[in-house]
């Protein structure tokens, strides 16, 4: 693969990475649960979301909030066959409140994808909190009372369609 071509291949990846957020906040969640493979994991924490069916129900959850997802500092490696790329990103997500939005999330994604028919989706897309520095085991998820409320749905309905690993 020449270094015009890998580029080429990371900006669509990157352009994946994009269409997850955009579809995510605009309630588009067929599109959302589009950017995964049919066999495709969400996952956090030691659960995961496996498949395009149990990715799409929690979708539908989460489309019933006001959200936005800003992915930062992505970087990939495309393995020797050109089909394949492990990476990461930054990840901020806003919920909007009645005291307008707040930052209820800082961490990153760990992504693996694959080429399905020409075209990069999500393999694998693991979401990684960061630490409360002092006390580790702190749930920032829960730290503020106001975005207990958005939150909790969607941890609900997590744990309801994931399964451990």
């Amino acid at each position: 693969m020449t270094d015009l071509e890998l580029w080429v291949e990371k900006q669509k990846i990157y352009e994946l990475c994009a269409r997850y957020t955009l579809t995510l906040d605009g309630h588009d969640i067929e599109a959302w649960a589009n950017t995964f493979t049919e066999d495709g994991v969400f996952g956090f924490g030691d659960h995961g979301l496996r498949g395009r069916e149990k990715i799409t129900a929690y979708g539908r959850v989460h489309q019933q909030i006001a959200s936005r997802h800003l992915n930062t500092s992505l970087l990939f490696e495309i393995d020797a066959s050109g089909e394949r790329a492990t990476g990461q990103s930054t990840t901020v997500a806003a919920f909007a409140t009645r005291q307008g939005y707040k930052v209820a999330f800082l961490g990153r994604y760990d992504d693996e994808v694959r080429k399905v028919d020409g075209n990069w989706l999500f393999s694998r897309r693991w979401v990684v909190a960061d630490a409360f520095p002092e006390d580790p085991s702190c749930d920032l998820l829960a730290a503020d009372p106001d975005l207990v409320p958005v939150v909790q749905p969607l941890l609900d309905a997590y744990q309801r369609l994931g399964e451990p690993m």
